[in-house]
């Protein structure tokens, strides 16, 4: 009996050892890699929560089943989850919601990523560290006002961005392009500063011109540009 017992024993031990190497292999050739996480920009006018799509792109070998579970943080942590997966379809679009009145404005971070695969021989898990990024800004609003005494025209800007967490809109104070209209082409004139939403100019003109303020987006607010006046 003992050595029936030793006979079955080195039987087993010897078909591990064949069929071992081979399911190594296999487990071993399994790959999954998050390549791209991306969403679109969005713009903020109000103070409701926004849905929006997050998209991924991938390569893998020999991976049956998989899901990523992708982290969504903005300026103030983690806000929530884009969930793709072999499980559903399509499995390379999750949609999403933020509260901007609550998550804030400006540079969105998709990922690091936990990762799941599996095949008919081997389960894994591990973190994808890629990560993609959209931004999320308040709307800006940019208005002119003048006025002339002689040939001396002053140029007065008024510029405003909405800003969800304080539920409306509020003085915001870029770099402001005074500009005026060259045939049919704009001309900056000055650039300044504006200060409690407020930025003003000066100039000699004798002939009526018209003339107009922007500035650019920046990672939090959009651009604007105002309405062209002539004085």
């Amino acid at each position: 009996m003992k050595f029936l017992k030793r006979a079955l024993v080195a039987s087993f031990a010897a078909l591990a050892l064949s069929v071992g190497p081979a399911v190594s292999a296999e487990a071993a050739s399994m790959s999954f890699d998050v390549t791209k996480l991306s969403a679109t920009n969005m713009v903020i006018s109000n103070d409701n929560c926004k849905y929006f799509t997050v998209y991924l792109k991938y390569k893998k070998d020999n991976v049956g089943y998989w899901s990523v579970d992708s982290e969504i943080a903005g300026r103030h942590g983690s806000t929530t989850e884009a969930y793709f997966g072999s499980y559903k379809n399509p499995s390379t679009k999750n949609r999403n919601m933020i509260c901007p009145s609550l998550d804030g404005l400006g540079k969105y971070r998709i990922g690091p990523s936990e990762v799941s695969v599996d095949n008919d021989y081997s389960w894994d898990a591990f973190t994808d560290h890629t990560k993609g990024y959209f931004y999320v800004r308040g709307k800006s609003y940019a208005s002119l006002s003048s006025k002339r005494s002689g040939s001396t025209v002053t140029l007065t800007s008024s510029s405003k961005v909405y800003h969800p967490e304080r539920y409306g809109k509020i003085k915001y104070s870029p770099k402001v392009k005074f500009q005026v209209k060259s045939g049919s082409k704009w001309k900056t004139l000055k650039t300044v500063s504006a200060k409690k939403g407020k930025a003003t100019y000066k100039l000699k003109s004798k002939s009526k011109k018209y003339y107009r303020v922007t500035f650019s987006q920046v990672s939090w607010a959009t651009g604007a540009t105002s309405k062209s006046i002539k004085r």
